[in-house]
């Protein structure tokens, strides 16, 4: 049975919430989705133990006025543990907040009459408080809990890691939010068709996390759970995977492509709830496309563009490192497969380019090379030329370009 406070208690916590600083190779973007994903976690374990109208108090680093006082002479030696926190455990900071961030987080996790106050205990040692009010209960707010916390005893998001795809879930919970509220057969099957074509296993834990499950038209709902186990036993992430992997798409131009197979994606799981409604033409084409999966499309656990560029970066580091011992049949299927996966990433093809030079096969590398030339860097532009003029066969020799090339920035070794 969960917790339930009196409404007259606060809840006290100290928050050192998490700094950006350990992880440097990740766009900083990505690092704060999951760092606010984190946080809204922690919020949404408070609101689920408060009653309505219990108050939430907690106390954290002002990080613009942290920042200050560790860059200040008097202050720096003071400060530098309360930026970056010490090295016992559990002491570590993974983000700091600015009041704004903080009162607008409080917010989205069901608080209400937010307030934050700025102190100074002492000049390198600024906190920010935050008050609220556990708002009343509302379907949105169950599911945003629920949904949260299913996420992590499923074992589907670890939130102690920092997996690509959570502005995916992000859109889950948002979108959920709003359907929850008038139970109905389109709601449920808007929802699940959007959960299942990122994974079964998040369309699963959207179903768990639904308020008042009663409410929900019965049939339908068992209907929705048979499709999402059949989904499982089916392999539909790798069927997705092969899928996009396929589909032709040039740089610059995939989103597009991205468009269209969303659709088919909802096309196809439609024809699967309500077979002989007029799609079963999708649902045969779907199914013929991604017969023939290869064990690169099962390594995806999760589908988004996000969780692919990831993936298929990998993939270029291990199809550089077959490429680099000469094995050739190796090399090629990693890196077919990373220029399918993220067609806007410039290394998978120009080491395919490379790798085919490297075979005398000119046409084909001529193939890999010619929309490279569509965004590509003016650092890369001279080299790239040159290529271009040894492939042609317009000045010197190709030979010299037959070995694998990689960018530091872009690999992740796995």
């Amino acid at each position: 049975m969960p917790l339930r406070l009196p409404t007259s208690w606060p809840m006290l916590f100290y928050f050192p919430l998490p700094t950006v600083a350990s992880r440097p190779s990740r766009p900083y973007s990505w690092w704060s989705t999951w760092a606010t994903w984190a946080t809204l976690y922690a919020l949404h374990e408070w609101a689920r133990v408060l009653s309505p109208g219990g108050v939430l108090l907690v106390e954290t680093p002002n990080r613009p006025a942290t920042l200050r006082a560790a860059l200040d002479g008097e202050t720096s030696e003071t400060a530098q543990p309360w930026l970056f926190g010490t090295e016992q455990r559990g002491q570590s900071h993974r983000y700091l907040f600015t009041a704004d961030e903080l009162a607008q987080t409080a917010s989205k996790a069901g608080f209400e009459e937010v307030a934050v106050e700025r102190v100074a205990r002492s000049p390198a040692r600024p906190i920010l408080r935050l008050t609220a009010r556990r708002a009343a209960d509302a379907p949105a707010i169950r599911f945003a809990i629920r949904f949260r916390r299913t996420l992590v005893t499923s074992g589907v998001v670890d939130p102690s890691d920092a997996p690509q795809y959570l502005a995916a879930l992000e859109t889950v919970c948002d979108r959920g939010r709003e359907l929850v509220s008038s139970p109905s057969t389109e709601a449920l099957i808007q929802l699940t068709s959007l959960a299942a074509r990122y994974s079964p296993r998040v369309a699963t834990c959207t179903l768990d996390a639904l308020p008042a499950p009663s409410a929900w038209p019965e049939g339908e709902l068992a209907r929705v759970r048979d499709l999402i186990a059949e989904l499982e036993r089916e392999r539909f992430l790798a069927r997705l995977a092969c899928r996009w992997r396929k589909l032709p798409k040039q740089p610059g131009a995939a989103d597009a492509a991205w468009a269209l197979l969303e659709r088919e994606i909802s096309l196809y799981l439609t024809a699967r709830l309500y077979p002989g409604e007029g799609l079963d033409e999708v649902k045969e084409a779907f199914d013929a496309a991604t017969v023939e999966l290869t064990p690169l499309d099962l390594d995806v656990d999760f589908f988004c563009r996000e969780a692919l560029t990831d993936a298929a970066r990998r993939l270029t580091a291990r199809g550089v490192r077959a490429f680099a011992r000469d094995e050739v049949e190796r090399a090629t299927q990693a890196l077919e497969a990373a220029a399918g996966y993220d067609p806007d990433l410039t290394w998978p093809r120009r080491n395919l380019a490379r790798l085919y030079l490297k075979q005398g096969h000119r046409l084909d590398a001529l193939a890999q090379y010619e929309p490279l030339q569509v965004g590509l860097p003016d650092s890369l532009r001279s080299a790239f030329e040159r290529e271009m003029d040894a492939v042609t066969g317009r000045s010197g020799s190709a030979e010299s370009f037959a070995v694998p090339l990689a960018d530091l920035g872009e690999r992740i070794s796995k």
